[in-house]
């Protein structure tokens, strides 16, 4: 391969780059490809001249190449070129996302929005809301589970996972909703411990009702879970006693 001169090789660089960026805004084109492809060209060239090879022996076979904009016609305007990007980039994906939110996808991007509307406003406006999207997606899995598959499911299990937890909390703590809080943490595991029990035995009587309000989440839920709930709610029950009855 022929020596170039520094000048030279930057010039050509240069002239490649902006060659890039003259096809850039045509998909049906490779800036890459044709970059090389007039390396080559331009190397096969020069083969001929005396070394090493100058920048005014590179501008002439440069300017026999004539105007990179005139190659094809699929090179746009600036301002076609700004048009078809926001047409590929803001229009197209509009559009896309119309499509799906008029088939299948609108139900589940609807709760997954309502259930983030529902986190940060919990309350009088964040209660409702999170209550509304739980039922409509515990229907859409009871009722049309053929419809929750792929990633449609993390989106309607949003609301069903974020209102199972609520529930799941609101019984595991019941007692402690009504007293503020006990000033004795040995006093609040004896509460607790004694209303797990119960609740666990409870819930290994009947697992099939845990299952039915926490679907999907239990569903593997069975009478075992319910008497291990009972023996952790007898083991605090237990150290508590232990602690209490020792003061």
């Amino acid at each position: 391969m022929k020596t170039w001169t520094p000048d030279a090789s930057n010039h050509f660089e240069a002239w490649l780059g902006r060659v890039r960026l003259s096809v850039a805004g045509d998909p049906s084109l490779d800036p890459d490809d044709i970059a090389q492809d007039l390396r080559a060209h331009v190397h096969a060239e020069l083969e001929a001249m005396p070394e090493p090879v100058t920048v005014g022996a590179l501008e002439r076979v440069l300017d026999s190449l004539g105007n990179p904009c005139q190659w094809s016609d699929a090179i746009k305007a600036p301002s076609e070129l700004s048009s078809a990007w926001f047409q590929r980039n803001v229009t197209d994906v509009v559009t896309a996302w119309q499509q799906r939110l008029g088939g299948d996808w609108g139900l589940p991007v609807l709760l997954f929005v309502l259930t983030l509307i529902a986190i940060p406003t919990f309350g009088w406006i964040g209660a409702p809301l999170l209550l509304f999207a739980y039922f409509v997606a515990r229907s859409h899995v009871t009722y049309a589970p053929q419809l929750v598959v792929g990633r449609k499911k993390w989106l309607v299990y949003a609301p069903l996972g974020l209102g199972a937890g609520v529930l799941a909390g609101l019984v595991l703590g019941f007692p402690l909703t009504f007293s503020g809080g006990y000033p004795n943490r040995f006093e609040t595991m004896w509460i607790l411990g004694s209303w797990w029990v119960l609740v666990g035995i409870l819930a290994a009587r009947e697992p099939k009702r845990v299952r039915a309000a926490l679907k999907p989440f239990a569903d593997t839920f069975d009478a075992s879970h319910g008497r291990l709930l009972s023996l952790v709610g007898a083991a605090f029950l237990i150290a508590a006693s232990v602690v209490l009855l020792s003061h």
